[in-house]
């Protein structure tokens, strides 16, 4: 999953919004704050669960141009599209509310957060694009991000050259995977209060 999809889960946990995140951005886990530490240990475990529920294989192993050991980097990205194309089914908040939630929630923590996570969330604040995620040009703009900042980014273009199929390819396997991992994620949280109240 995606910033998106983290901080959908961010919010349903009411663990940090920035602590969800930071599993994609390069942190000193042992400088963290308490808060920050639960949310970047809660992104490593869904990473871990997405990545190994069936649907996943599934999706990374469909017929297309780009290579099956990079599809999990653009499943991410199309996961959130399919997430926000059926946000109704997911929340009762309404769309725009919970992404200007997510903005407020972000930008609370923003003095917390690395470098490249802070320039995110500036420019968040200057332009809420976070459900442009759930466009065609969102998804674009997106995988071409990485693709500037990973030595490995060349091996993307496949994925673009292809990409109307290649999210929907995506779309079974996210409703088949979501409601697993927010299930996975309750479960999680439960087992972490329980262990909290043991002491």
């Amino acid at each position: 999953m995606n910033y998106f999809a983290h901080l959908h889960i961010a919010s349903i946990t009411k663990t940090s919004w920035v602590g969800n995140l930071l599993g994609d951005f390069p942190v000193d886990v042992g400088e963290l704050d308490s808060d920050l530490l639960a949310g970047w240990r809660l992104h490593q475990q869904v990473d871990v669960m997405v990545d190994q529920h069936e649907a996943s294989v599934l999706f990374r192993s469909m017929p297309r141009k780009g290579r099956r050991r990079f599809a999990g980097i653009v499943q991410d990205i199309v996961m959130d599209y399919w997430l926000i194309q059926n946000w109704k089914r997911f929340s009762a908040v309404p769309l725009t509310i919970f992404c200007e939630q997510a903005v407020l929630g972000l930008v609370k923590d923003k003095h917390r957060s690395p470098d490249r996570l802070r320039n995110m969330i500036s420019s968040l604040e200057n332009d809420n694009w976070l459900s442009n995620l759930g466009t065609l040009e969102g998804v674009e703009k997106a995988i071409h991000s990485i693709m500037r900042r990973w030595r490995y980014g060349e091996h993307l273009q496949y994925f673009l050259d292809d990409l109307p199929q290649v999210i929907a390819q995506a779309e079974a396997p996210f409703l088949a995977l979501y409601p697993d991992l927010l299930d996975y994620v309750q479960d999680e949280m439960k087992k972490a209060e329980a262990t909290h109240s043991l002491g």
